[in-house]
């Protein structure tokens, strides 16, 4: 009997043992299926825990883009980050649309490529996929953007009208390119440590501090209960370490 406490107490040491990391899978546009290892474990955005730290094989899909897999390694007690664009897919069918959502200033009129464009009941517009010219008339005068529209994806844009020449205007969630554990916000202060980088903002202000120096982007915004970043600043965070 004790000799089989202690090999079952030493089987529970040698499990306790087993070296594992995370993962951190996000997806470019958002809701992919993911399969790790032939499992399936979500959609992206997703973390991962208590992965074998090694090689893994991850399955991305979903409807109208080109499903993909690829490899990614798993370190012991460290947070991997999978960012991957996925590729529409090529078929001979018209790709699904997407929609663009303008927040900011109010609009008195809104064209696409030149034509009118109509505003859903959700506040949106509805474009198809592919790059557009989106103008915007406003008590302010005549806005003018270049705006990228994914397949099944809204396109945020915020308007700034002190700044509009000098910034990008697409932002997007944070926390669809950023685990919630590396975004802090007390009050209006906004603190990011994720890949060695370290940025800290204000909402509403378009000078950021990134890795000790200062930069200007287009300023964070509140959507709803959600933090809106400059899409340029997202993707230099998910990119990896510096």
């Amino acid at each position: 009997m004790l000799r089989r406490l202690a090999a079952i107490a030493a089987c529970v040491i040698f499990l306790a043992a087993v070296p594992t990391g995370s993962l951190y899978v996000t997806t470019l546009p958002t809701g992919a299926d993911v399969w790790i290892d032939g499992t399936y474990v979500g959609r992206s955005p997703l973390v991962l825990s208590g992965l074998a730290t090694g090689r893994h094989t991850v399955g991305l899909t979903k409807t109208g883009w080109d499903p993909l897999q690829i490899e990614v390694s798993v370190v012991v007690a460290q947070t991997t980050l999978s960012s991957t664009k996925l590729d529409p897919a090529k078929t001979s069918a018209r790709p699904l649309p997407g929609s663009i959502a303008i927040h900011g200033i109010p609009a008195d009129a809104t064209l696409i490529d030149g034509v009118a464009a109509a505003v859903s009941k959700d506040g949106t517009i509805p474009a198809s996929a592919g790059t557009h010219e989106l103008s915007v008339r406003t008590p302010r005068g005549r806005i003018t953007r270049t705006v990228r529209v994914w397949p099944q994806t809204r396109t945020d844009v915020v308007l700034q009208p002190e700044v509009e020449a000098l910034r990008p205007s697409v932002v997007a969630p944070a926390e669809d390119y950023l685990p919630r554990s590396a975004i802090h916000i007390v009050g209006e202060r906004i603190v990011i440590r994720y890949g060695g980088h370290e940025v800290v903002g204000r909402i509403g202000a378009t000078t950021y501090r990134v890795d000790g120096k200062s930069a200007d982007y287009e300023a964070p915004t509140m959507i709803g209960p959600r933090l809106y970043l400059p899409l340029e600043l997202l993707t230099m965070l998910s990119s990896g370490p510096r």
